[in-house]
């Protein structure tokens, strides 16, 4: 996993380059033509190889110490251009599903990571329906299944950045409906932090 850390990747959406040239954000293939609501993302690397197989591992009742660890190789990833600490935010999961898998490792992921940065962490958003499994959905079908799904449950600073916390993005339509969601509550700045990133493609807004 250490040797995916030191891909390059473009600067706004994250897509890991085939190449080792900087990229300017406006000449990504994959982001250039799409408005994501989100000033960055940053990914450690690819769904693939041995970073895919440690996000399946922290997804299993038993994988808390590996979704520990994996909000460890994050923090590492994340730029240090901070001006102001962000508020952590987990990408929240519906109890139901909670309760049967054990553990939201979108949460240890942010708890990992908050402690290693020293940063605040806050329940600000909560899945209050159930969700049919966005990897059994088509692109389209994804970003119907999350629409209307989130609330607002805590107060959302204007004056911070958030950063929101998964494990994993695919087409981003999750995490759009999110930032959405927490946009109208009030949030200025939104920053996203996956493990990894698929190669997929990213749902326009």
């Amino acid at each position: 996993m250490a040797q995916q850390a030191k891909w390059r990747k473009c600067p706004r959406c994250s897509a890991v380059l085939i190449h080792d040239n900087e990229l300017p954000q406006d000449d990504c293939p994959e982001c250039h033509h799409l408005q994501l609501p989100f000033e960055s993302i940053t990914a450690v690397g690819n769904y693939a190889d041995s970073l895919g197989e440690a996000i399946l591992t922290a997804k299993t009742h038993r994988g808390a110490a590996t979704a520990w660890d994996l909000g460890q190789l994050l923090a590492e990833n994340l730029p240090s251009t901070w001006q102001i600490d962000p508020i952590i935010v987990a990408v929240p999961m519906h109890w139901t599903r909670r309760v049967r898998r054990g553990m939201n490792s979108a949460e240890i992921l942010a708890h990992s990571l908050a402690a290693r940065q020293g940063w605040k962490r806050q329940k600000l958003i909560a899945c209050h329906r159930r969700l049919a499994k966005q990897s059994e959905l088509s692109f389209t079908a994804r970003k119907n299944n999350v629409r209307g799904a989130f609330q607002i449950v805590g107060p959302v600073p204007a004056d911070r950045p958030i950063l929101l916390v998964d494990d994993i993005l695919t087409t981003g339509s999750t995490l759009t409906e999110i930032a959405r969601t927490l946009r109208k509550a009030g949030a200025q700045e939104i920053h996203v932090a996956v493990v990894a990133r698929s190669a997929g493609t990213y749902a326009d807004v």
